[in-house]
């Protein structure tokens, strides 16, 4: 009896885990994102991601987590990085695979800019260094999770790149 009650009570807490994320990714893309996308939303992403397990290092109690994600419309293919003081996580998605072998995604600057929610030095280097052409957008979002309340906070901004600092 007390083994079923046991697997019962380990079941209950990794469904509402999951079904936690679930919400969690869901709000960061109704708050974070234009509602005109009609491909696969990076919430399918990220919910595919945790279910497969290269999420577990996500907390749902105290924690921030951070996102960078953008899609290159050349190639269809979707880059993120996920991360928190634990671990992280880097991969493209393209034809409906994952691949998590690529190098880095995004500049260690951008990184530190993000991780310091430092809006106004992005805004700088995007106005003075966002030259790619097409332009490059990326969607970045602070998760703050706090006694299991969440505060999302999401900022877009064009890619930036500058050579002496940035290769």
């Amino acid at each position: 009896m007390k083994l079923v009650l046991f697997v019962s009570l380990v079941i209950f807490t990794f469904s509402c885990t999951q079904k936690g994320f679930s919400v969690i990714s869901k709000n960061i893309e109704r708050k974070c994102t234009d509602g005109n996308w009609k491909g696969i939303s990076f919430h399918e992403l990220r919910t595919k991601l945790y279910n497969k397990g290269r999420l577990n290092f996500v907390s749902s109690d105290n924690d921030t987590l951070f996102v960078l994600e953008n899609y290159e419309i050349e190639s269809g293919t979707y880059f993120s990085r996920i991360w928190n003081a634990k671990d992280d996580l880097n991969y493209s998605y393209n034809s409906n695979s994952f691949s998590f072998d690529q190098p880095k995604l995004f500049t260690d600057y951008t990184l530190q800019l993000v991780q310091k929610w430092d809006i106004a030095t992005i805004r700088k280097e995007e106005s003075l260094n966002a030259r790619s052409i097409p332009v490059k957008y990326i969607n970045a979002t602070r998760i703050s999770i706090v006694n299991k309340e969440v505060f999302i906070e999401c900022i877009k901004f064009k890619e930036f790149f500058k050579l002496e600092r940035d290769r």
